[in-house]
């Protein structure tokens, strides 16, 4: 890490990474337990200290600092700069990677990650319900959601431009309508409809 003092404070030069294409059953296990998905989801929006990240998700310092440490094991957090909070130094923490995608293939190599993608599934189906959609079978919905992810990935891959994250989403949506079929969009609209009332 590069770091210049400027009138007595440090400043770093923190680069991220735009895009990261996660498929390593271990690394998602890290990514998706439900605090450091917290802690990712609030260093998406700026750099934070380990007491501001306890106070917004209301848990204990320590308990924080655990899960950071872990999510800078992984290489997914680091240290960008420091902060005076009532005169004493605390590490700032930013993210390495602007934008994380997981792997719909790796979500099979273990239970943990199954587990991970049927609460996805559920979620989802849920989240239908409440707009009035129905879905009859769960299993195809956990596939459907496989293959959508899995879609886009590898043109997400060869973006090397910086994005904001809303522009990112609406190129994957983009790239999802261009290389879906008309047989797979006729398919997913008899299985997941609308009941007419």
């Amino acid at each position: 890490m590069q770091g210049k003092t400027i009138n007595s404070k440090r400043i770093f030069i923190h680069l991220m990474k735009e895009i990261e294409i996660v498929d390593d059953p271990d690394m998602i296990k890290i990514i998706v337990e439900d605090t450091r998905t917290k802690i990712l989801r609030l260093l998406r929006f700026r750099d934070m200290t380990i007491s501001e990240m306890a106070s917004i998700l209301n848990k204990n310092v320590s308990t924080i600092f655990r899960h950071v440490k872990k999510l800078e094991e992984a290489g997914l957090v680091k240290v960008t700069g420091e902060r005076k909070v009532r005169k004493v130094p605390e590490k700032l923490y930013g993210r390495t990677v602007r934008t994380i995608f997981l792997a719909p293939e790796s979500f099979e190599r273990s239970a943990f990650t199954k587990r991970y993608r049927e609460k996805k599934t559920k979620e989802i189906k849920h989240a239908l319900e409440d707009i009035g959609y129905r879905v009859d079978d769960d299993n195809y919905l956990k596939d459907l959601v496989n293959y959508i992810d899995e879609i886009s990935l590898s043109d997400l891959e060869k973006v090397k431009r910086d994005m904001d994250w809303n522009d990112l989403r609406s190129l994957k949506d983009i790239l999802l309508l261009l290389n879906i079929p008309d047989r797979k969009i006729k398919e997913i609209r008899r299985k997941i409809y609308k009941p007419k009332t």
